[in-house]
């Protein structure tokens, strides 16, 4: 099934290729969605600037890993550029796909990025994590926030949420309130990335971690994992029924409709709660880092970022757009129409922080100061879908949170070969 998977890639992008090639400089990999719309928008922007053809081929979330890991298994050249999201950097890198930037900064008389981009966002784009040579420039400034009815909550006792105990007092108070029909919580408990997305920033706030330290052991089975997992389930039973089902719009669409209290979210929602068409809660919703449990809540960071394929024909062409696609004006030129930035003076240009949209500016910068990565392993996308499994049947009641972890803990370990 693999094989055959690969295969049909393989004769895509080998027609995409001889098509995209006769006739653009530069050809960009991009997700469907806004963080691409957003890309090809600035594609064609720079197009018009330079004279020079950039074709934007966008795909299906999934469909541009693997079409990405396929151009770069095959060295087909297909692609100059791929937008990814930061947790599939491990593997296009230590895979030989990317491109090593070091050579092209020097040659452009830099050590590396400016400092106006925030840390963290540039810590994602370095490969090993933070300390390895930088393999893409950060694009689109996702981390989570907590997202919260301020009214609602202080009708339920609790002014501003700082604790994972704050969220279920006011959350229990407010289902029970609800009569099935309002909700203190709403989570995604999709099997794969979505429960794992809204698990995490749990988890890591009770002190847990997938791995110990060195990435010697898989931890997830732990006293502290237990921790987590308690206020997970607790959370599940002021959510609506069927969480374990849901994904980003069931999860939207009931903060919007102003069905459901709170939720950990990515700032893209914004604009919907925002938008008097979509959203009966314009101006109603509150944003805030993520609660604390037994450690400082931290998000999970989920930046898309642009890397040059080792494979590319146009290297130098792609890291010039790359870098003018990145620029302090067109980073704020991407926010505009709609995309978190990544750098410092665009969070705090008057401008935009003056605009009641952007008023979640100030609280999505200390997210991503105080974000975490998923864990930069190359089978990331594996271990992710095995995790997300157990957890999703743990939210069912199909299995107990104990066996969820055990059998997590069992399924990574085999996965990573780490025991």
């Amino acid at each position: 099934m693999l094989r055959r998977l690969f295969l049909t890639l393989a004769i895509a992008t080998s027609a995409l290729a001889i098509n995209g090639a006769a006739w653009a400089d530069i050809t960009i990999l991009v997700p469907s969605g806004s963080e691409g719309d957003g890309l090809r928008a600035a594609a064609d922007d720079y197009g018009k600037l330079k004279g020079t053809k950039v074709e934007a081929v966008q795909a299906p979330y999934a469909n541009v890993f693997e079409q990405g890991a396929n151009a770069g298994a095959t060295k087909s050249g297909v692609f100059d550029i791929i937008l990814m999201d930061d947790p599939w950097i491990p593997f296009f890198a230590e895979n030989g796909h990317l491109e090593d930037l070091t050579a092209y900064f020097k040659k452009a008389g830099m050590e590396g990025p400016d400092n106006d981009f925030l840390s963290k966002s540039l810590a994602v784009c370095r490969n090993p994590y933070n300390t390895g040579p930088y393999v893409c420039l950060p694009y689109v400034g996702n981390a989570q926030m907590f997202f919260y009815d301020a009214a609602k909550y202080k009708e339920a006792g609790v002014d501003a949420p700082k604790t994972w105990d704050d969220v279920l007092k006011a959350s229990k108070k407010l289902t029970e309130s609800g009569g099935g029909r309002y909700f203190g919580y709403v989570f995604r408990g999709g099997q794969g990335n979505p429960v794992v997305a809204d698990f995490m920033p749990i988890f890591w706030s009770y002190g847990a971690d997938m791995f110990n330290a060195d990435r010697t052991k898989v931890t997830i089975d732990t006293p502290e994992g237990a921790a987590a997992m308690k206020t997970f389930m607790a959370l599940r039973d002021v959510s609506p029924k069927g969480v374990e089902s849901y994904n980003a719009n069931e999860v939207g669409t009931a903060l919007a409709a102003g069905t459901a209290a709170s939720s950990i979210n990515w700032p893209n929602w914004v604009a919907t709660f925002e938008d008097p068409t979509q959203s009966k809660m314009v101006g109603k919703i509150s944003y805030s880092p993520i609660p604390a449990g037994t450690k400082p809540g931290s998000s999970e960071i989920g930046h898309w970022t642009m890397g040059i394929m080792s494979a590319s024909k146009n290297k130098q062409e792609a890291f010039d757009f790359m870098m003018w696609a990145t620029s302090p004006e067109q980073i704020k030129v991407s926010a505009l129409r709609g995309n978190p930035p990544v750098r410092t003076s665009v969070f705090t240009d008057p401008e935009l922080t003056s605009q009641e949209k952007f008023r979640h500016y100030p609280v999505l910068m200390e997210a991503i100061q105080a974000s975490t990565p998923r864990p930069r392993h190359p089978k990331w996308p594996e271990i992710e879908n095995a995790f997300g499994i157990e957890l999703s049947k743990a939210v069912a009641g199909t299995i107990t949170p104990q066996e969820a972890l055990k059998s997590s803990q069992e399924a990574v370990s085999r996965i990573t070969n780490l025991y």
